[in-house]
């Protein structure tokens, strides 16, 4: 009788697990680094999002699987990755859950009743299924340089379309090379097809919820060398400090025909203080430092965020001349930025390679002053490049776009 008694419940726990089962859903769906594990009467939900375009999305798809799940356990951690890396956790109930899917509560009451913030959880030391590495992506984007110009010519531009490589090859470790494909070019009249940059990064996140970035390689503004970054954020996501660092040389990945490199070694760095206005998204931020063509000064800048559409205006002020020469030279610029998603909300299923579109456009007006003073190195695809869709308010603000009539 015993014995019976211990093998129905054998088959019923089997079962019971069969039912409780999140990770074959989401694989289907696409989601990587999938880790599903009970702990002190916990479930928690590991997962990393290469399908969807922007995080808001692919945590609605998350939830939608959840409620539709049996038997799972009414307390539900959600810790959300990228490039391998623990970024963002969500704390909450499968009853909130099930009841914001079904609309019975808003996403404002969801968002105040869970409890959403930068996780200090370290990766479990359980297999994931479906990992992110060793998979690439050949993406395609678009820049657009151009030049307020004159009667004659009032806008001088060169488009250009920017075939990408893309690659996680291990936790963290990413390598990126990208290709400019030139359309039209009225604005430099020397300007090629050629490969335009080529790095690798690695990412991590230290003990205390510090993520980390140390780079090598080709980067854009014609910078061949090495640069690390680190980030910190206090009070959730309302204050973000980031300290950078580079070391760099001009030289071309690919020279244009004719060109080449003054040769000169520059030494920059730079601390950025950030305090995000959650309720609005908004951001307002100053760096200052020496940028990567000697100038030293400060940006401040003034950002909203609309999930996945940026609108920014800026202000710089750069002294030009060079350390240890007589006086200063002082420059200003003043101008607006705007990002925007572009290509589907929904890319193919990631594998060994896969065919995409990059997920935004970035376009900068410059109103007034020199276009080449406060710049400093851009290193698009990374995690801390990435961060801004992992804010806690980021993905609580996306939940009430997602869930509007709640």
């Amino acid at each position: 009788m015993r014995v019976l008694v211990t093998l129905l419940f054998c088959i019923f726990s089997f079962g019971l697990h069969a039912q409780c089962n999140l990770i074959s859903q989401l694989k289907e769906e696409g989601f990587e680094n999938l880790i599903q594990m009970q702990k002190e009467g916990e479930l928690q939900l590991h997962y990393e999002n290469r399908r969807y375009r922007f995080e808001g999305l692919a945590l609605q798809k998350v939830l939608e699987v959840i409620t539709n799940t049996p038997c799972l356990s009414n307390s539900i951690t959600l810790i959300i990755y990228n490039k391998g890396i623990p970024v963002t956790e969500i704390n909450t109930t499968k009853e909130l859950i099930d009841n914001l899917v079904s609309r019975k509560i808003s996403a404002k009451t969801f968002n105040k009743e869970s409890h959403f913030n930068f996780t200090t959880r370290k990766k479990p030391n359980k297999k994931a299924s479906q990992r992110s590495y060793l998979k690439s992506d050949v993406a395609l984007g678009v820049r657009t340089d151009y030049l307020i110009g004159n009667f004659d010519n009032p806008i001088r531009w060169t488009p250009m379309l920017l075939p990408s490589f893309q690659s996680t090859i291990a936790k963290g470790t990413q390598v990126n090379a990208t290709y400019g494909a030139v359309l039209y070019d009225d604005l430099y009249y020397w300007e090629t097809s050629r490969f335009r940059y080529a790095f690798a990064s690695h990412n991590g996140r230290l003990p205390g919820g510090v993520f980390t970035r140390f780079s090598a390689g080709y980067f854009e503004s014609t910078q061949f060398g090495i640069e690390g970054h680190a980030t910190k954020f206090f009070l959730s996501d309302k204050i973000r400090l980031d300290l950078n660092v580079s070391l760099t040389e001009n030289r071309f990945l690919d020279a244009p025909p004719k060109r080449r490199a003054i040769d000169k070694n520059h030494f920059s760095y730079g601390l950025k203080a950030t305090y995000r206005y959650a309720p609005l998204t908004t951001d307002v931020s100053i760096h200052y430092g020496k940028y990567i063509f000697d100038d030293t000064g400060y940006t401040l800048k003034l950002k909203r965020q609309f999930n996945e559409v940026f609108i920014g205006f800026y202000m710089r002020q750069v002294d030009q001349q060079i350390t240890g020469s007589f006086g200063n030279k002082y420059d200003k610029n003043y101008g607006f930025q705007f990002i925007v998603p572009i290509g589907p909300k929904k890319h193919l299923k990631p594998g060994y390679l896969r065919a995409k579109t990059e997920e935004s456009y970035l376009f900068n007006y410059n109103y007034t002053g020199g276009v080449s003073i406060g710049r400093r190195l851009d290193l698009p695809g990374t995690v801390i490049a990435e961060l801004e869709e992992y804010y806690p308010s980021t993905l609580q603000k996306a939940l009430e776009s997602l869930f509007k009539g709640s």
